[in-house]
């Protein structure tokens, strides 16, 4: 478990100015990313859930929902909630109305895990992908009935990709009406619409594969009948250019994620929302370091072009119409040069604020940062999901 964190007190700079995004009028530019916690029974939010969110929700902040999936074929990991039933929809209305009373803004993810999926989730389906391939040792660890491995993805007919299409749509209509301020698309680590990018995945002939333009159909599809159901000031999108989660890798990686984000930043929607190098779920920075050092070589990145070019930046300045918010293991670190720089305009942080459920008020005032706990980020029940306290000193602090 980390040790307890010391924080300056960060009331007084870039991060707590107000911002406008889509359309929100936010408070401070602190937003909670989304994080999986696999805690919804028969993928429907309960009483725990509702807490969960409440507890973390500010005046003026935003809150980016766990990944919701969109259908069946999206994937219905074991816990993970849905967004495409009635139950479903009655039961986020309460999380979304406990996050407004407290004044704040709470946007839901929508997810399509792809060939992520196993059959076990899916009533004995094969998962959908855009190739028939495997992930290298995969195994899917929120079943019914265990891990399980990962089997061959059925690679999705123009059907199946027109039906998905509808079922984003869905997704995305079923949130508004569940109270959600808006909608993020889920198009990062290696989940349904970033295989599609990837070429070491995406093996397709047809119109959804070979060039960046094609692989990156249908995500600009999803993006596109999303806007025209809600509006492209309810829709922000996430992108991971450099992970390599889920068995995620593309060739060039500033040519492919670069094109569907310039292609993306023309639909000007609410944000766009960037994971930066220094994250990754599986291995320590240091070997994801490493191994972005090795695919810059193969891109004729020289080393002394690394930090530049292996950043947000190069894709920052891609965006001329859109905020940008970035996300990458700033945990407990405040990513003022980022705000100061221009290549963020908001940040988002994750795992501190699963430990900490006053944690824009302890950036504030400087408060002591509490640890998480790894080891209860996905176990069932309210242990490590709505029994992590606010900061014990508070009273004594607003004495002074």
């Amino acid at each position: 478990m980390p040790p307890r964190t010391k924080v300056p007190a960060l009331g007084d700079t870039k991060l707590f100015e107000p911002i406008k995004i889509g359309r929100m009028d936010l408070k401070h530019r602190i937003i909670m990313a989304p994080l999986t916690r696999v805690r919804c029974p028969e993928h429907i939010p309960n009483s725990d859930v509702i807490t969960y969110y409440s507890q973390r929700a500010t005046p003026g902040g935003l809150l980016i929902s766990e990944a919701a999936h969109i259908s069946v074929m999206g994937g219905n990991f074991y816990g993970a909630p849905g967004i495409f039933t009635p139950e479903q929809l009655r039961a986020w209305k309460k999380v979304t109305s406990a996050v407004h009373a407290k004044g704040g803004y709470i946007y839901c993810q929508l997810w399509h895990i792809g060939r992520a999926a196993v059959p076990a989730n899916l009533g004995g389906r094969k998962p959908h992908g855009p190739s028939a391939n495997v992930i290298p040792n995969g195994k899917a660890w929120f079943t019914p009935v265990g891990p399980q491995p990962s089997v061959i993805a059925h690679a999705m007919t123009l059907e199946d990709i027109d039906n998905t299409v509808d079922d984003y749509v869905h997704a995305a209509r079923t949130a508004i009406e569940a109270g959600f301020d808006g909608v993020e698309i889920h198009n990062a680590n290696g989940y349904l619409l970033d295989q599609f990018l990837c070429d070491n995945i995406n093996t397709r002939t047809d119109a959804y594969g070979g060039s960046p333009e094609n692989r990156a159909r249908l995500s600009l599809r999803v993006i596109d009948a999303i806007v025209a159901a809600i509006g492209a000031d309810r829709v922000g999108i996430r992108f991971s250019p450099f992970s390599f989660y889920q068995g995620t890798f593309t060739s060039d990686i500033h040519r492919d994620y670069g094109h569907v984000i310039a292609e993306t930043d023309k639909r000007q929607l609410a944000y766009i929302h960037l994971i930066g190098p220094e994250m990754d779920l599986t291995q320590a920075q240091e070997k994801k370091r490493a191994q972005l050092i090795k695919v810059a070589e193969k891109q004729g990145v020289s080393l002394d072009r690394f930090e530049e070019e292996f950043s947000l930046k190069p894709f920052k300045a891609l965006i001329k119409n859109t905020l940008v918010v970035g996300n990458g293991s700033y945990d407990e670190r405040y990513s003022g040069k980022g705000l100061e720089e221009g290549t963020m305009d908001a940040v988002a942080y994750g795992r501190m604020f699963i430990s900490n459920p006053d944690f824009v008020e302890r950036l504030r005032r400087g408060w002591e940062l509490a640890p998480y706990n790894i080891a209860t980020f996905y176990s069932p029940g309210p242990k490590g999901f709505v029994d992590y306290p606010e900061y014990e000193g508070k009273r004594e602090d607003a004495r002074l």
